[in-house]
């Protein structure tokens, strides 16, 4: 951790993009990730357990590959390149996370993998292709990177938010809301000790990446995002730490600061990719390029495409920049939202109610939706409206390949 880290809990569905999303969090000094916990999504828990440890196995590699490499420069000065590479070691030592096991399945919701997309490993098959990759024996690995708890995903949570000061803890959703609404359901006083939760989730003003009007992670599980997203109810962020540390000791929970960013269209392309990153030769860069050719693959039969879209990587990158206090490169605006939990066509889609309001809140006007949806049952939860990604993929090939890119 260094002087100005963030502690955050990472929940995450490892999937392709979360392994990028991964990377970066993992060399960014600004985050001291506390927890990373695991739930179904991309693939099953198991596939999704498998590839976050490989990843950390993979990352252990990279950190040995760069002990002992020299410069690929004969003009560069033993100790600039001495100084170099102590900036690469420490890319992936700025924190030491647990790692702990989640929920299997949605709520209540019928089962959706995302393997049709991520492989049925949900890592583009390469704990097929490229066996060498799966650690032989996952339950004795042993890593400098992480430590595996022994503590399930939801109490892994709730007892990080209660060993920490509360409103310290952030957050950064990039998979379904499963863990996150049963930690919350099952302890209401220590989960509304979160400073906030960042999600990667929700087709907002745009077409949805899973049906026509749903995003996959909202999809996945609709009712774990439906309780986090009533959750928010009666938040205002005007109210200062102190206020909600007071409000806690009289009540059984707090409402919930809940930020949702939508689906978004950065793409990072072949052409970058294959130039910066695949010519590395590194350890790490040799096993996402493994998986990348696939998501490359894949883009390309289904969109005609050339190009993979970020989702989760500009999440995090997103998150960096709210807990850096870097306001000026998003807007955002407070709405009523609601989840579709039943809808045969609209299961997950995220609805926001942008009908204009009244001048004053009267019984009529209180019950104009007839119970469904009135201003009694509003919720309050932050949507990214705008976000500047001008330099996001110069940034991430930087962070975590330390490579130059620049966009014009």
């Amino acid at each position: 951790m260094t002087l100005y880290s963030s502690p955050v809990i990472i929940d995450t569905d490892p999937g392709i993009d979360d392994a990028l999303a991964l990377s970066l969090a993992l060399a960014s000094p600004q985050l001291d990730i506390k927890a990373i916990t695991v739930v179904f999504g991309n693939s099953s828990i198991k596939d999704t357990t498998r590839n976050l440890l490989t990843l950390f196995d993979v990352i252990d590699k990279e950190i040995e590959y760069l002990k002992n490499t020299s410069p690929h420069n004969n003009d560069v000065h033993p100790e600039e390149w001495e100084k170099e590479r102590r900036i690469l070691l420490n890319r992936f030592e700025w924190s030491k996370p647990v790692v702990a096991i989640g929920a299997d399945k949605p709520m209540k919701a019928t089962e959706h993998l995302a393997v049709d997309f991520h492989g049925i490993d949900g890592f583009g098959q390469i704990h097929t292709t490229h066996p060498h990759y799966t650690p032989k024996d996952l339950k004795n690995l042993k890593s400098n990177r992480y430590e595996m708890s022994s503590r399930d995903a939801i109490d892994e949570i709730l007892i990080q938010l209660k060993n920490s000061p509360p409103f310290t803890i952030t957050i950064i959703a990039l998979g379904p809301l499963t863990n996150l609404a049963l930690a919350y359901e099952k302890d209401k006083r220590t989960f509304s000790r979160v400073k906030q939760i960042i999600c990667l989730g929700g087709a907002i003003n745009s077409p949805g990446n899973t049906t026509p009007c749903a995003e996959f992670n909202i999809y996945a599980d609709p009712d774990a995002a439906c309780i986090l997203t009533e959750a928010t109810k009666g938040f205002s962020p005007s109210v200062t730490i102190q206020n909600k540390i007071e409000m806690l000791h009289h009540r059984d929970h707090v409402p919930l600061h809940l930020t949702v960013l939508p689906i978004n269209g950065i793409h990072l392309y072949i052409k970058v990719f294959t130039n910066h990153v695949t010519s590395l030769n590194t350890p790490l860069s040799v096993f996402v390029t493994a998986f990348m050719d696939y998501a490359f693959n894949k883009m390309r039969n289904y969109y005609g495409i050339y190009s993979l879209e970020m989702h989760d990587p500009v999440a995090v990158a997103f998150a960096i920049d709210i807990l850096t206090n870097k306001s000026l490169v998003y807007t955002s605006e407070f709405v009523d939202m609601k989840i579709e939990t039943q809808g045969i066509y609209t299961r997950g889609m995220t609805i926001v109610d942008s009908r204009p309001k009244p001048p004053s809140l009267n019984l009529e006007t209180l019950e104009r939706d007839f119970g469904i949806w009135g201003y009694l049952y509003a919720t309050n939860v932050e949507i990214i409206t705008s976000y500047d990604y001008k330099f996001f993929i110069g940034d991430f090939l930087k962070r975590v390949f330390n490579v130059d890119f620049f966009e014009y």
